[in-house]
């Protein structure tokens, strides 16, 4: 494969640490240069996170108790303000402080264990967790992972079936390390997680996932998904071998039945066009549904379903469309969204829905919405960067008679101090009209108010 070149702090973060260890979902700035660097077609990244795949190190037995600081602080006259993809950030009104330590021990090139810490401050909340903290085992091409994470599937800014706007989660998870090779390149990963929380519908639902990609070639990437909420108290439990029922999920439209759960599929379509004047030329295309006619559905078995060859139609659709282009210093993303009004919920996971402590565990607005982003990125590829974003949501589209506008800009200057510490002033405004007082994103509370916000922010982080 053609070399990928880095440069900057995100390189400097990744170059000496393990080469198992994750590359956080919320590291942006990582994923962001990845995305647009010339070649990066070659490689799947609709799975995230990925592995330190672009580590020099080579794996020994040593402890490294404090690999990363990180210091956030935001102040804003909004309250329960999200800030998107950012693995569970949601601003009170005033000053917010969020505080990261991370650091782990290598067993060898094979085994990791990792811990990120991370402490909030705000008017409501002064308390601090053990945010991520997993141990990975590598077999040949493949690994297995235990503990607390989040991921990003899909060749989007924000996953639809699963994205990096929720809080970590305690999971298991298996992934390939490396892509399988037959008639091209292919990755899957699965994972079964435990959302363990109290809530209004089930309390401690639990989730299962999977994801295949297949790249026949470097410029087209087909990919899969599928999740099943089920269980939680006062649900059935089932035993290993319900695991294969749980997957396919034939029977989720029987009601009463057992394995009747919340299960939605996508499917997603990226080519990268030959253009030689541009690093990245992408054009995505993701169709997802919260229900499923097909063939192998027990109410659907011996019918003709869907479109061509009529054997799935995803039912109460999501669509995600854009585009990715980058070119020397430069990089833009276009991206459409709408989900619909019944997405992220279900008969019984009727309040909460599809989330995990507040927040959405696909698109970060939930359901009911349509919204528009535009993201450019100037990259010194020396000291600096400037990112910018101007967004919309509308929300509720179809269910309501009032309906919540948000349009939203901000801007984010990245200075490289030294090469191990790198500065972050941020800037956001977000103007909203009927205001939305429900921080839920699958329940509305809808107001005649208007109301301009404003958020400032720094952010600071050093690599040892």
């Amino acid at each position: 494969m053609k070399k990928i070149v880095f440069t900057g702090f995100a390189f400097f973060s990744i170059a000496n640490a393990h080469p198992l260890l994750n590359i956080n979902v919320d590291d942006y700035e990582f994923y962001e240069k990845l995305e647009s660097a010339k070649n990066s077609n070659k490689l799947i990244l609709s799975i995230k996170p990925i592995s330190n795949i672009f580590s020099s190190e080579k794996g020994g037995w040593y402890i490294k108790p404090i690999n990363n600081i990180t210091t956030k602080i935001y102040y804003t006259n909004a309250d329960n303000l999200l800030l998107e993809g950012q693995s569970g950030i949601s601003l009170k009104k005033g000053l917010n402080a969020f505080f990261y330590e991370d650091g782990y021990i290598s067993f060898g090139k094979n085994l990791v264990s990792y811990y990120q810490l991370r402490q909030d401050l705000n008017k409501d909340t002064k308390q601090g967790n053990l945010f991520r903290g997993y141990i990975k085992y590598k077999i040949g091409k493949f690994s297995i992972e235990a503990g607390r994470d989040n991921v990003n599937w899909g060749p989007g800014e924000y996953g639809l079936i699963l994205s990096n706007n929720t809080y970590p989660f305690p999971l298991i998870k298996l992934d390939t390390e490396q892509p399988l090779k037959f008639w091209g390149k292919w990755r899957f990963t699965i994972l079964n997680g435990w959302l363990q929380e109290k809530r209004k519908d089930f309390s401690n639902p639990k989730l299962l996932g999977l994801r295949v990609v297949w790249k026949p070639a470097d410029w087209i990437e087909l990919g899969g998904s599928k999740t099943t909420m089920y269980g939680g108290d006062g649900r059935p439990s089932y035993k290993l071998t319900d695991y294969p029922e749980l997957i396919f999920s034939s029977r989720d439209n029987i009601p009463g039945d057992k394995f009747d759960n919340d299960s939605r599929a996508a499917y997603d379509i990226s080519i990268f066009l030959p253009f030689k004047s541009f690093n990245i030329f992408k054009i995505y295309y993701v169709e997802a549904g919260d229900d499923i006619h097909a063939i192998w559905q027990k109410e659907d078995r011996g019918k003709l379903v869907g479109r061509f060859p009529f054997i799935f139609m995803l039912l109460d659709p999501l669509y995600q469309a854009g585009v990715l282009i980058s070119k020397n210093n430069h990089s833009l993303r276009v991206e459409y969204v709408k989900t619909d009004y019944r997405s992220y919920i279900h008969h019984w996971y009727n309040y909460e829905g599809y989330t995990y402590k507040g927040f959405s565990l696909g698109y970060p607005y939930g359901r009911d919405v349509e919204s528009f982003l535009i993201k450019y990125i100037y990259d010194s590829k020396k000291n600096y960067r400037i990112k910018t974003q101007l967004g919309y949501y509308k929300q509720p589209v179809k269910t309501g008679d009032i309906k919540s506008k948000t349009y939203y800009g901000f801007v984010e200057f990245s200075y490289l101090l030294r090469k191990n510490i790198e500065i972050s002033p941020y800037f956001r405004i977000d103007k909203k009209d009927n205001i939305d007082e429900n921080p839920l994103p699958t329940q509305f509370d809808i107001t005649n108010k208007n109301k301009t916000f404003i958020t400032v922010g720094l952010s600071a982080s050093i690599n040892f």
